[in-house]
């Protein structure tokens, strides 16, 4: 919807836009629908059956003591704790596969008490599940990373691989100093329940109706179609990509950058990769519509990045953030203001 103005011969531009347009609901409620079933959908005791539990205890045999530890017990848990950040310290149990388990969800209560942040981000304290294939190649998910003061409940589910041969539940303290309490700490073996597969089939179709929704809309009456076509499935394909395999990219891009992005305020690439890719389809969206309202496109792209990071639940070894959605909002805003400040010229 537009008004020919002071532009004149039907120009469009942010002189003459009509202020009035009010976005159809329907895109946005398909958005928040498959967001809403995507999040009901992956809650552990929705999606999950427990095949057996497992509570990890300082007296098992199958506990293996990392970097000579400082480790006190404490009533339902432990005390790990360090002086210094010479070494990694921590405890790891190595368990026993548990037949048809497909994924494995990590509970427990987590303090920290003025722990150290390393160099790196990894260096920190850590929760984590490791799996291991028969080749001893090693695959880590961290359940909990952190540092400074904080109390956190742990709950999270990892994803078992097929050729894993053995899995270790680990809590370290990764080179730096400080202590870190652990309670209630537990392993569930799972396994999917049987209607999961039909629901995921469902989800990925309704989320490829909002997403296909929301990009046929923003085509209507859109300039420079190619352009916002490209950068849409650009940031598409960046969202479903496995974690393999964006893990994989981002070491090798990594390697390539004269300055590494841990040294530019200890964000790490992803951050850099999520700000860039909204401030480019924020500036793409809005040199495509100038019809619409800056207000009303970064409400769409707000729920745009809302349902970019949900749907990554879906998505094999990714995770939601609420950090990668803010800094996915904050791109999307610089982009929508950097068109406007390009058509008042």
């Amino acid at each position: 919807m537009t008004n020919e103005g002071p532009c004149g011969d039907g120009e469009i531009c942010f002189a003459c836009r009509d202020d009035a347009f009010v976005m159809p609901l329907r895109s946005w409620w398909l958005m928040l629908l498959a967001i809403v079933a995507t999040l009901g959908l992956s809650l552990p005791g929705v999606r999950y059956a427990s095949l057996a539990e497992v509570v990890p205890s300082l007296a098992d045999e199958i506990l293996r003591r990392v970097g000579n530890p400082a480790v006190d017990v404490l009533p339902g848990g432990f005390l790990l704790s360090a002086v210094d950040d010479r070494q990694h310290r921590g405890l790891i149990w190595t368990l026993p596969l548990v037949p048809g388990a497909l994924a494995v969800r990590v509970q427990g209560e987590v303090v920290l008490d003025a722990v150290s942040e390393g160099v790196k981000r990894w260096e920190r304290a850590h929760v984590a599940v490791r799996q291991i294939d028969a080749q001893k190649k090693a695959v880590e998910r961290s359940v909990f990373a952190g540092s400074g003061s904080l109390a956190q409940h742990v709950d999270a589910v990892v994803l078992l691989q097929p050729d894993v041969v053995q899995v270790q539940l680990m809590a370290r303290l990764l080179k730096v100093s400080g202590a870190m309490t652990v309670s209630d700490f537990r392993l569930d073996w799972l396994v999917e329940r049987p209607w999961v597969p039909v629901a995921m089939l469902v989800l990925w179709v309704l989320w490829l109706l909002a997403f296909g929704d929301l990009m046929v809309r923003w085509l209507l009456g859109a300039r420079y179609r190619p352009a916002l076509i490209l950068v849409f499935v650009l940031v598409m394909a960046a969202i479903l990509m496995p974690g393999s395999w964006r893990d994989a990219l981002e070491t090798w891009v990594t390697g390539l950058l004269p300055v590494q992005p841990d040294a530019l305020g200890g964000l790490g690439l992803s951050s850099f990769v999520h700000l860039g890719m909204f401030l480019l389809l924020g500036l793409a969206l809005a040199l495509a519509r100038p019809d619409v309202s800056p207000g009303w496109l970064l409400v769409d792209l707000v729920l745009l990045a809302a349902g970019t990071e949900v749907v990554q639940l879906l998505v094999l070894e990714r995770q939601a953030g609420w950090a990668d959605f803010a800094v996915d909002s904050l791109g999307a805003a610089l982009g929508v203001l950097l068109a406007f400040l390009v058509e008042r010229k």
